[in-house]
């Protein structure tokens, strides 16, 4: 489908436009309350000043979107991973009307920017992969009662959601074990090295690696967002083409009407930065070294190119949080607040239930407008 195609279909099902706006809007929000991941333990460490960091961060946020947009395909073709369509395919919508599941697709993007504010509110960092699951799950199972079916879990997807958890599982294990890897490594080779020397390049070295790890958190949250701006042009190809939704997926890799807005709204987004979430996750968990800091930035950005490459979407929050646990662990265990890790860990958890409620509870008010 093309971008003059989709105007005309829209107009025919006006929910396309509610989900397709919120999209928009909680990619803003994930820039928002995820960006600030990136560059927190570069700023706590006074490698750089917060400004010129969110600037960074916000620009290659942006670049990361673009790429994961422009070359979904071709990553895809490496490992056989896909973010955007373990995101789309997550929950199989049925036979329910396309303005039906136009709506519920809107409820659980309006539950993940509910639960992300709430998050931000605490200042802690929201998970956006768990509130995107969360909110398209319960929109999912919501509409499964809806049609009278006993089972609410009959449409949602066994292989994405195998995903999803080897994700989450997966990103709390990878994270701490790179992180406390990588700080040991470094630790190693750095034992007889002049320390002023080290220091210097460390500080330096910390403006780098937070750069990459603010291009693959683009990649990795950019896709989430692209797929479920596929989901919805999909649904509306659908009712043109008569094919199944997931039959037009495949054509919509890499179409550029679909990921430039994405890419724009996570960049302006992380401009806005969440500075309270720079504080908890910079300081908050572990008082870092530069070098801890440096490791950590490449224990994350290893974890979410991996997590890429295998289509798993996980949290870029958790990740990071993980890696910090693990690269202050690899110095001393009780340089750890583990309260303060362990209070993260749960909203991270929690945010799921919390999201799936709220797309359950949304589209029980507004199917009956559909």
């Amino acid at each position: 489908m093309d971008i003059a195609s989709f105007f005309p279909l829209a107009n025919a099902y006006p929910w396309a436009y509610v989900a397709i706006l919120l999209t928009w809007g909680v990619t803003f929000v994930n820039g928002w309350t995820d960006g600030p991941n990136s560059i927190a333990t570069c700023v706590t460490t006074r490698a750089m000043r917060p400004k010129p960091a969110v600037i960074m961060c916000a620009i290659l946020n942006g670049i990361g979107t673009l790429a994961i947009g422009a070359f979904a395909s071709f990553i895809s073709s490496l490992a056989g991973g896909d973010v955007s369509k373990t995101i789309a395919q997550l929950v199989n919508w049925g036979d329910s009307g396309i303005n039906q599941i136009l709506c519920a697709i809107s409820c659980g993007m309006a539950a993940i920017i509910i639960v992300s504010l709430l998050c931000t509110a605490f200042g802690f960092p929201s998970s956006q992969s768990n509130c995107l699951i969360g909110g398209l799950t319960g929109a999912g199972m919501a509409i499964t009662a809806i049609s009278g079916e006993a089972n609410w879990f009959a449409n949602i997807g066994a292989e994405p959601w195998i995903k999803v958890a080897i994700g989450f599982f997966g990103s709390l294990l990878l994270g701490f074990a790179l992180g406390y890897g990588m700080t040991k490594l470094i630790q190693l080779i750095c034992r007889k090295m002049n320390k002023g020397a080290t220091t210097r390049f460390f500080n330096k070295g910390q403006i780098v690696t937070s750069g990459i790890m603010s291009f693959f958190h683009g990649i990795q949250d950019g896709a989430k967002f692209i797929g479920v701006s596929m989901l919805v042009v999909a649904m509306l190809a659908s009712s043109q083409n008569g094919q199944a939704y997931s039959a037009n997926l495949t054509g919509l890799s890499g179409v550029w009407w679909i990921y430039l807005p994405i890419a724009i709204l996570e960049f302006a987004g992380t401009m806005v930065g969440g500075y309270n979430i720079i504080k908890t996750m910079g300081k908050g968990m572990a008082i870092l070294k530069k070098y801890q800091a440096f490791a950590t930035d490449i224990a994350a950005s290893i974890g979410l190119l991996l997590a890429t490459f295998f289509g798993l979407p996980v949290s870029t929050g958790t990740v990071k949080s993980t890696a910090i646990m693990g690269g202050g662990a690899a110095r001393s265990f009780r340089r750890v607040r583990w309260n303060v890790a362990g209070r993260m860990v749960f909203w991270g958890v929690i945010v799921f239930p919390l999201s799936a409620l709220a797309g359950f509870l949304g589209v029980l008010i507004f199917i009956w407008t559909c």
